[in-house]
């Protein structure tokens, strides 16, 4: 693979004086860089700053006065903004916008464990869209979901939240199926901290199963850097779609049912069999922990009290 900018990998503290530091899911990045630019995590990541002394990621911003496709097969192509190439051991990520250029307007190179990345920004692209947030979306998310498919947890499509007498809560569902109307349905009834409206990270502790907070928020814009331990997992569905119109639903399902629903509704790395399959060992861990329903809701009041008055 021929690549035209500066591709190799180092640890960022060794060069590059500045650095900035975020958490998303108890997974620490570090951003290095030689201007203050450089390192700027923009608005999305403020809330997920966090100084740490030994960041499970190491990431370094450099610039290139150009860059240009990768040549050869892409591993995976995302249908977005990003593919996905191999050269020897490493990742490469080229992220490439048809409203900036044909060209990539950044490239990042990762480690094969993700716990080393090096992203390169394209001057002749960017040099007009100012500010640049090196780690903008979906770079961070690709760094942190790709670290946890070493086994130790797995980001899904949910809603999470913690209400104030009852704790945390956790609906997961595809686009559409009532992830960001839960949310502000229990904001308006319960006030609860709400984790996220559309992407969670779990994980897995002596304890039990933790589900954190991201940045990465739906369309009522619901993102905190918190954490809160879960007893159970709700798969949502909206009770019209299946005839239960004005009926609330809960549904134990099967543990190889559970497995595949919650699969489906998750972050794995479909470029790899070895993620893959550490993705669905660690969702079996899950179930090994909690218990798995289909919730077919109305999107009402009488939805949130189904809920807290539940027993397994």
């Amino acid at each position: 693979m021929q690549l035209e900018a500066i591709e190799h990998l180092v640890n960022p503290a060794a060069q590059w004086p500045l650095r900035s530091f975020v958490s998303i899911g108890e997974v620490s990045l570090a951003l290095s860089g030689t201007v203050c630019e450089d390192i700027d995590l923009g608005r999305q990541l403020e809330a997920f700053q966090s100084e740490v002394s030994d960041p499970d990621i190491d990431v370094n911003v450099e610039w290139a006065d150009g860059l240009r496709l990768c040549q050869g097969n892409a591993v995976f192509d995302s249908g977005s903004v990003w593919t996905l190439f191999r050269d020897c051991a490493d990742f490469i990520f080229d992220f490439v916008s048809p409203a900036l250029s044909a060209h990539p307007y950044k490239r990042m190179r990762v480690s094969s464990d993700f716990r080393v990345a090096t992203i390169t920004l394209n001057r002749e692209v960017l040099r007009d869209h100012q500010p640049v947030f090196a780690l903008e979306y979906p770079a961070d998310e690709l760094l942190v979901t790709n670290y946890l498919a070493n086994g130790l947890g797995v980001e899904v499509h949910g809603c999470g939240l913690v209400d104030f007498e009852t704790g945390g809560h956790l609906f997961l569902g595809h686009s559409g199926a009532g992830k960001s109307t839960t949310a502000k349905l229990w904001q308006s009834l319960r006030d609860p901290e709400i984790l996220s409206d559309d992407r969670i990270i779990l994980r897995l502790q002596d304890d039990g199963l933790w589900m954190h907070g991201t940045p990465w928020h739906g369309e009522a814009a619901f993102a905190a850097p918190a954490k809160a331990r879960i007893n159970r997992i709700f798969i949502i569905e909206h009770a019209a779609e299946h005839g239960h119109g004005g009926e609330n639903k809960i549904t134990p399902l099967t543990r190889s049912c559970a497995v595949g629903e919650l699969f489906a509704r998750s972050f794995p790395p479909f470029h790899s069999a070895a993620g893959l399959e550490r993705t669905v060992g660690f969702l079996e861990q899950i179930l090994n922990r909690v218990p798995c329903y289909q919730f077919q809701f109305i999107p009402d009041a009488s939805a949130v009290e189904k809920v807290i008055g539940f027993h397994d």
